[in-house]
């Protein structure tokens, strides 16, 4: 999430907090779906694995206790009576998305972020928050602000009390003076602190380490060693801005860079001629890219241009004080300036000159969005991922990877889902047109299928609506 000045956002929030009564939660989405249990069967479908394998037409794939089951061709698959069947004539079946970069939303997030401690629980629901993300086809995340409260909604969900996306979770480390406030991050401010912090998220089933902007360079290869030898991923950014220090920080163990833009910021301007450099020490030390292509592409349209946040339907999808903070009190725009312009417009551009050499060179790169900082919609804003990743370059192939497959195999996970195989987790997207021909038509979904549960595009506009009338 990129920083904000705390001081006048609190007091943006907190006026908004006041006047907007809190809403009454509709009821959990998870009471009007099918039973996870239920067995299905999609005929006469066209399969994207999204393996070496090429689209399997007309055919038959069978779905049982929430995992595939078997695929086999339309006219040779035996479908049980048991078994829902789907009409898929015409219709494409992928993998479920994967958004890497994302900041889930809590009462206690916002209770820090205005040091509030009395706003109610009930001011923000978990279904509304994970709806925008399974209606929109992302059904698995990667939450890079993990606080104790992310733990308790991947427990939620897991347990089918929630409707959501599968989440996984990394322990934010950051230095002295810390960006965020302790409890959304831990500070470290020494290599034996950064050991602890780790050993800490360990204990607490985190999935990653996220490291963060303020920590110095010996306490961030200390984060680095201790996560390597207790088997956690480190993610985040590049410490020491405009050091020059990046062969120091992109170490190896440090597994992938949270944003394309942390290249273009670690020089006091965005340095186009040592893109080489940067593809040559990712390839050394195995790194992949999360690129957030989208989150300065939107920033840069919305600070240029006010009046676009209120053209966006999708804004609706926002809790009301969020919203009125997007369309009315954005931080960003309030910062906006013709020098903040031109310097934004040049990193959009350094970001996609980076993103295709490092395509070209192989360096593995993934969809991630930063959702929800202001502009940027859960869920909605993976498909203008999708979008500015085949504008950097991309196949479309390459770009649906980058959000399926590709994700799941940084993450240890692949092995349960991430392509449509035998065996592996239903969390399938049934579509009316085929996204190898073009991204966008990940958008167009005929119905979500999330651990075998069955939501029909009718269903998710019925709840998306109510949730965009609050």
């Amino acid at each position: 999430m990129k920083p904000l000045i705390h001081a006048a956002f609190a007091a943006v929030l907190l006026a908004i907090l006041t006047s907007v009564a809190c809403l009454p939660g509709s009821e959990a989405f998870a009471a009007a779906v099918n039973d996870p249990q239920q067995a299905l069967a999609i005929e006469n479908v066209t399969v994207v694995t999204m393996t070496d394998q090429q689209p399997i037409k007309d055919a038959t794939v069978l779905i049982r206790g929430g995992r595939i089951e078997a695929i086999a061709p339309a006219t040779a698959a035996t479908v049980t009576p048991d078994m829902r069947r789907i009409n898929g004539r015409g219709k494409w079946l992928m993998p479920g998305l994967t958004d890497m970069h994302v900041h889930l939303e809590n009462i206690r997030m916002l209770r820090l972020l205005l040091n509030k401690p009395d706003i109610p629980a009930s001011a923000l629901s978990n279904d509304d928050v994970f709806l925008p993300y399974v209606a929109n086809g992302v059904l698995q995340v990667l939450d890079l602000q993990g606080m104790s409260e992310t733990i308790g909604q991947r427990v939620e969900i897991e347990a089918g009390r929630v409707v959501g996306p599968r989440i996984l979770a990394a322990a934010m480390i950051d230095g002295s003076q810390p960006i965020w406030p302790v409890g959304m991050t831990r500070v470290a401010a020494t290599p034996e602190a950064g050991r602890q912090a780790v050993r800490d998220a360990a204990a607490e089933n985190y999935d990653a380490i996220k490291v963060y902007s303020r920590l110095n360079i010996e306490t961030l290869e200390a984060i680095v060693d201790e996560a390597r030898m207790l088997k956690l991923s480190v993610i985040g950014h590049l410490p020491g801005r405009e050091s020059g220090r990046i062969a120091e920080v992109l170490r190896p163990g440090f597994g992938m860079v949270a944003h394309a833009e942390e290249f273009a910021l670690h020089t006091r301007e965005p340095s186009f001629d040592a893109i080489p450099q940067y593809v040559e020490l990712m390839k050394r030390n195995g790194a992949w890219l999360t690129a957030t292509l989208s989150l300065d592409e939107r920033l840069l349209e919305q600070i240029s241009d006010p009046d676009s946040l209120r053209t966006r339907s999708e804004l609706r999808a926002l809790h009301p004080m969020w919203r009125e903070v997007v369309v009315n009190h954005n931080p960003y725009i309030a910062s906006a300036s013709a020098e903040r312009i031109a310097a934004l417009q040049k990193i959009v551009e350094f970001n996609r000159e980076l993103v295709g050499a490092f395509v070209a060179a192989g360096v593995p790169v993934v969809a991630g969005t930063d959702a929800p900082v202001p502009g940027i919609v859960p869920g909605f804003s993976i498909h203008d991922e999708l979008a500015a990743l085949v504008r950097a370059g991309m196949t479309h192939r390459q770009a649906l990877e980058a959000a399926t497959r590709l994700p799941c195999e940084w993450l240890g996970v692949l092995s349960d889902r991430g392509t449509v195989e035998p065996g592996k987790q239903a969390d399938l997207l049934l579509l009316e047109a085929d996204p190898l021909k073009n991204v966008s038509n990940a958008r167009r979904i005929s119905a979500v299928i999330l651990g075998g549960r069955y939501l029909p595009r009718q269903t998710l506009d019925e709840r998306m609506g109510e949730l965009m009338q609050k």
